[in-house]
């Protein structure tokens, strides 16, 4: 600049041409010009100082991101590996996992949202430098800043979330469904329990519940009585009442026997200290991964949490083989081997037959006696269970815990699946068995009366919940029929402006032929006039029969059927199994059909209804459906769909 002006005083006249420029300027213009761009580049030099730190943000980002992953994934496999020594190494290990692992996740989602918003912003102020700043580049800077926004809002999310990490956890009460029984009311069961319970070296209960539902448990944790609301705390044992009616005496004290065993082993005590750590884990990762701004952020840590939880599996599952193993050598101490085999494979045979008779009982509350108990008991077959061993691979109920098969506890037992071992499974159901109840339980019929209410009183609440639900679903559609137009409003439009403008070349031509260059090339006019002239009337042709088309219904929908005039019959709604409505250039509706019913017939050669009898599905094309966007359409179909399965279902 300095040498401009110089210039500039000595010749004025001087001609100054800048690089890259094909503009020749005055030497004093050029002057003022190279002052200008001084100053923009003293204005600019602070940005661009700091956007050439902004690369190493990123890689710090980055870099973090990684670290904090891989740390994550080894150290988590690690724990895992350390987990399988002992319960005691897995409840540590667990517990250092769910301290460490939130923040290792909390920080790799700031380094990925830290590198991301650095890249963001170092290519929006890379546009702070353009010359001319378009309505493009002003959309790109806008988009740029949302994605910064959304990275920064990522990092806040973490960093809350890393607040509930530490939290304390109290896990919800167990909900279960019988009576608690004291020792005035059940005298003999709880004489039972305590003398099982000392042979155990093992803490008694301080709560016996009897229940319709479930299999046998333990645990420490609170219970939530459904009956009336009251919280249990401290020791809770819990026992199915049907299974009291088929177990003798001593097949009853194996399987007590084993439930009291998980507290002789503190493996309630165990349960009770682990699971609130993964509770509390499952909580904040949640947390971490609840940020709202979707996967692009999110999705390391859901995978590294997911893998890192997932070492943890085997440890897990030995372990609770190992103290299923040992309850059940521990309640085979009081009352022998066989007695405990033949009341694994008892329980097995007798949870189907439970289940089918509670399940027709709860469908149909009104048509069953008020003793639930004695239905289970007289649903089993006079000569006794056909087959228990068709049960062995599958495993005992347990609402916290898991269960090996009962074929390999038989076998850890030591019992072989032998002739004797299945007839005392499969033996019929005597008078002593029925009997046996009655010297547990004060009153038995009693309870068990008590106890099939709550139950029966549930199924009617949830069938008046049910009935409700589908009386709302018939009445969301109408009575009288609903007609669906075909929208071919668009389509008229279109061939109107499309005949419109063959009309205009049409005129042009007749009017202007010599600009054209074919006044005296009579040919070229007919050929021009007949396109010209096909296209009007074909436009006017195709707009005519889409409208006329448009006047009849697509779709006749009423409460039984779906019609249409491109098919020979109606659609009854209880025979479409599934629907699909796609939109692209046509909105699709697909049919479904179920197996063995009859499918229509589209009517016409070139109907737009088309019928699949290899897939069994009918699809019906339109433009459209007029005053419906796909959405609704679909929504609509789906409502009388709805609507007659649950008619049916009443």
């Amino acid at each position: 600049m300095v040498q401009l002006r110089l210039l500039a005083a000595t010749d004025p006249y001087a001609s100054v041409r800048f690089e890259g420029a094909r503009t020749a300027y005055g030497a004093a213009l050029a002057a003022d010009k190279t002052q200008e761009a001084l100053a923009g580049a003293e204005r600019d030099r602070p940005l661009a100082s700091a956007r050439a730190w902004i690369p190493y943000a990123t890689l710090v980002g980055t870099m973090l991101a990684m670290l904090a992953g891989l740390v994550a994934l080894v150290g988590a496999a690690a724990a895992g590996q350390w987990a399988r020594r002992s319960r005691d190494a897995l409840l540590a290990s667990f517990g250092l996992v769910h301290r460490v692992l939130p923040v290792l996740l909390g920080l790799q989602i700031i380094g990925l949202s830290l590198a991301v918003l650095s890249t963001t912003l170092f290519e929006a102020g890379g546009l702070w430098f353009v010359g001319r700043f378009s309505a493009g580049e002003a959309k790109l800077l806008f988009g740029a800043l949302i994605i910064a926004v959304l990275a920064v809002w990522a990092a806040i999310g973490a960093v809350r979330g890393l607040r509930g990490v530490f939290a304390l956890f109290t896990p919800e009460p167990i909900d279960v469904n019988g009576q608690a029984l004291d020792e005035r009311e059940a005298p003999g069961l709880w004489r039972l329990v305590r003398e099982l319970a000392g042979r155990q070296h093992a803490l008694p209960p301080d709560a016996v519940i009897v229940g319709l539902t479930g299999g046998f448990f333990v645990t420490e944790g609170a219970v939530r009585l459904a009956m009336d609301g009251t919280i249990l705390t401290g020791r809770t044992l819990y026992l199915p009442a049907p299974y009291l009616g088929v177990l003798d005496g001593r097949e009853l004290s194996a399987v007590i026997g084993h439930e009291l065993a998980h507290f002789a082993g503190e493996d309630t005590a165990y349960s009770r200290r682990f699971t609130p750590i993964y509770a509390g884990l499952q909580r904040a990762l949640a947390a971490l991964g609840g940020s709202g701004v979707g996967d692009i952020l999110t999705r390391p840590a859901a995978y590294v949490s997911h893998r890192s939880l997932g070492t943890f599996d085997a440890a897990v599952a030995r372990w609770s083989r190992v103290r299923e193993f040992e309850a059940d050598r521990r309640g085979a101490l009081v009352s022998g081997t066989s007695p405990a085999a033949s009341a694994l494979l008892r329980v097995g045979a007798l949870g189907p037959v439970m289940g089918a008779t509670l399940e027709a009982a709860f469908n149909a509350p009104d048509a069953v006696g008020n003793d639930l108990v004695a239905n289970v008991l007289d649903a089993i077959p006079a000569a006794g269970f056909l087959d228990p061993t068709s049960h062995l691979d599958e495993r005992q109920e347990h609402p916290t815990d898991t269960h090996p098969p009962d074929r390999q506890r038989i076998a850890a037992l030591g019992v072989a699946l032998d002739a004797d071992l299945m007839r005392r499974a499969a033996r019929p159901l005597g008078a002593e068995d029925r009997a046996w109840p009655d010297v547990l339980v004060a009153n038995w019929p009693s309870l068990c009366r008590t106890i099939s209410a709550d139950f029966l009183a549930r199924a009617r609440e949830h069938q008046g919940a049910e009935r409700a639900y589908l009386e709302e679903a018939v009445a969301a559609v109408p009575a009288e029929e609903t007609l669906v137009h075909e929208n071919g409003a668009p389509i008229v439009w279109t061939m109107g402006v499309l005949a419109l403008l063959f009309a205009g070349t049409g005129a042009i031509l007749l009017l202007y032929p010599r600009a054209l260059g074919i006044v005296h090339d009579t040919l070229a006019q007919q050929i021009l006039a007949a396109v010209v002239t096909s296209g009007v009337i074909g436009a006017g042709i195709y707009a005519a029969l889409v409208h006329r088309r448009s006047r009849s219904p697509l779709l006749v929908l009423t409460p039984e059927a779906l019609r249409s005039p491109l098919l020979d019959g109606a659609i009854a709604w209880q025979d479409i199994a599934d629907f699909q409505v796609t939109y692209g250039k046509r909105l699709i509706l697909t049919l479904a059909l179920a197996p063995n019913v009859l499918l229509p017939r589209p009517n016409g050669v070139l109907s737009r209804a088309k019928v699949s009898r290899r897939r069994r599905q009918v699809v019906v094309q339109s433009f459209g459906a007029r005053g419906l966007k796909p959405d609704v359409y679909a929504a609509l179909i789906g409502r009388y769909l709805a609507a007659a399965h649950a008619r049916a279902r009443l």
